[in-house]
């Protein structure tokens, strides 16, 4: 159990510096996560911190209902949204939720993404889904939405939010961050060719 931790607190540590440096969220925004392998324990984000200031001192672990297991700061808001995806699906082991701009601008104007870059295609064949949540943070009800949305589009790895950016997850947190990274890179050139 140890090693584990020790594992999913550097992936943790490396995704979140990584998503940081590449500008997908700003200030405080955007939260990662990742399952503790065989537990039903999550290591996440605190409130109030940027990506780029995780460390070892203030990484928190919550159940998949969001209550503080271990640590002193209070859990990201969207503990819900982290832990419903974990609950619902067994194979996800880390979660990347990031406000890029131009997924973001996608996002509030159309009802999914096209895949137009050849990276994107090789990671999905379907084009990525927008859920119409309307909330700061995604509620039960919200988690709903997302349910029926990726219940309709079997095999996606990422989703958006409108007015709130990506949803990414992956067997790791390196991969869901890395397909974070592409979708936002798909959504500057498909925003860029409609010329809107």
């Amino acid at each position: 159990m140890y090693l584990d931790f020790i594992t999913a607190k550097n992936a943790y540590l490396a995704a979140s510096h990584r998503a940081f440096a590449c500008g997908l969220a700003a200030a405080s925004g955007g939260n990662i996560s990742v399952r503790l392998p065989g537990t039903d324990l999550m290591i996440v984000k605190p409130s109030g911190i940027t990506l780029g200031q995780a460390a070892e001192e203030n990484l928190i672990i919550t159940d998949l209902y969001g209550n503080l297991v271990e640590g002193s700061i209070k859990p990201t808001k969207e503990t819900i949204l982290h832990g419903g995806l974990y609950r619902r699906f067994e194979q996800i082991g880390g979660i990347v939720h990031v406000h890029p701009v131009y997924s973001i601008m996608c996002a509030n104007r159309f009802d999914e993404m096209p895949l137009v870059t050849k990276q994107m295609k090789q990671i999905m064949d379907v084009p990525v889904p927008v859920c119409k949540i309307k909330n700061n943070t995604v509620d039960e009800q919200g988690m709903r939405m997302i349910y029926d949305m990726l219940a309709k589009k079997p095999g996606v790895c990422c989703f958006l939010l409108e007015e709130h950016g990506v949803v990414s997850f992956a067997k790791s947190v390196a991969d869901a961050e890395n397909n974070a990274e592409l979708v936002e890179e798909n959504a500057r050139v498909f925003w860029e060719t409609q010329g809107v």
